[in-house]
């Protein structure tokens, strides 16, 4: 390598002759350290120090990106940071090793669907954080990026909670993985939330509810809604059940659970079972929608029609209600384990969470009581029993 000594400026580097494949060295006579590397079709700066007795030799950048000036500058803090017994070429070997916070999440994802029961929760508010971090090394997010990212929620507090908490997760797993030291998730504040919506039908509600309901023309939408009330279930479960799921002879329902990660099977009462074997089958679908082969989308119009003739269009009734009243009957009756079976809920104290804030003074008794946990296998045995 052929080497020169010459006050690196544009003047003196765009008079050089362009260097052979393995490069011509060009020494700045102003800083010491600091050159130029002529190849044959570019020309890149570098700086050599000492850090201990080791020897580092760092590339600083492209001359055209940068000016010579700009060059020496970025020379001066690498030799700086050397003085102080740091090690800029370290520095850099380990930020090529870190990984970036698009690489980290794969990674993250990869472990959380083998080991948690709702992996999609983590998938949906991590990729919210990959639009904005996809390719920033883990170590370079620091809590005001969180802070910053977070308040882009404000305006949904449940879900910015729901966020940060998959988040502080994901970064602290890169932590036991020694990628980094400190979470920078950590130390923020839950954002206040609204106590959880309350309203349940009373007994006259319900029963003029279900009087509206069988004046509904549209069979689908009256099994639908029928089948809300006598199972408590979710309505996107309802829209998107197949008849596949459905074992009549047995009474059962077998729910896909994204959130539980695995199918949950629950029993039907008779009266559903007696609904679903009269019901037209018009698809893979039991509650038939406009397009041939895919699930319903909604069921506004039959609710607003129920709600108008039962005479409740100012009670202010959502559809999610019906689930709720049917939760704080079965919680009264039976206890807060058969409701938290029935409902699906992954742990007992989410039900207890939902219902206690209702008033209902004998939940609390309900659950001392340890009621027993209704299972397809405790109906299978009580029906051989019979």
């Amino acid at each position: 390598m052929r080497r020169s000594k010459v006050k690196l400026t544009k003047r003196t580097i765009d008079a050089l002759p362009p260097g052979p494949p393995k490069g011509a060295w060009t020494a700045d006579s102003e800083l010491p350290g600091f050159f130029l590397v002529s190849y044959p079709q570019s020309r890149v700066f570098f700086v050599r120090f000492r850090v201990g007795t080791l020897r580092r030799v760092v590339r600083v950048g492209l001359y055209g990106k940068l000016t010579a000036e700009q060059g020496r500058d970025r020379a001066k803090e690498l030799l700086a940071a050397a003085e102080l017994g740091q090690d800029p070429a370290e520095d850099r070997r380990k930020a090529r090793e870190m990984p970036t916070f698009g690489a980290w999440v794969k990674t993250y994802l990869e472990r959380v669907r083998l080991t948690k029961k709702a992996p999609k929760v983590d998938e949906r508010y991590l990729g919210m954080a990959l639009d904005s971090w996809r390719t920033r090394p883990l170590n370079a997010i620091e809590p005001e990026d969180v802070a910053e990212l977070r308040q882009t929620l404000k305006g949904t507090p449940t879900q910015a909670n729901r966020w940060l908490a998959s988040v502080r997760s994901c970064f602290s797993a890169a932590i036991r993985a020694r990628h980094i030291k400190a979470n920078p998730a950590f130390g923020l504040e839950p954002f206040a939330e609204a106590p959880p919506r309350a309203r349940v039908l009373s007994k006259d509600e319900l029963e003029a509810l279900l009087r509206a309901v069988d004046l509904e023309e549209d069979v689908h939408a009256r099994a639908a809604l029928k089948i809300l009330v006598e199972t408590g279930a979710r309505l996107s479960e309802v829209l998107t059940a197949k008849w596949a799921d459905f074992d009549l002879e047995a009474e059962t329902w077998r729910i896909p659970s994204p959130k539980a990660g695995k199918p949950q099977v629950i029993p039907i009462a008779k009266t559903t079972a007696a609904l679903l074997r009269k019901l037209p089958r018009v698809g893979p679908y039991v509650i038939f929608g406009r397009t041939s082969g895919r699930p319903r989308r909604d069921l506004k119009g039959p609710w607003s029609r129920a709600l108008e003739r039962a005479g409740l269009t100012e009670a202010g009734i959502h559809v999610h209600d019906v689930r709720r009243t049917f939760g704080l009957h079965v919680a009264k009756e039976a206890g807060l384990h058969v409701a938290s079976k029935l409902l699906r809920h992954g742990d007992v104290r989410i039900t207890e969470k939902v219902y206690a804030p209702l008033g209902i003074d004998d939940l609390r008794a309900a659950l001392e009581k340890r009621a027993p946990v209704l299972t397809f296998k405790a109906k299978k045995t009580q029906r051989k029993a019979g």
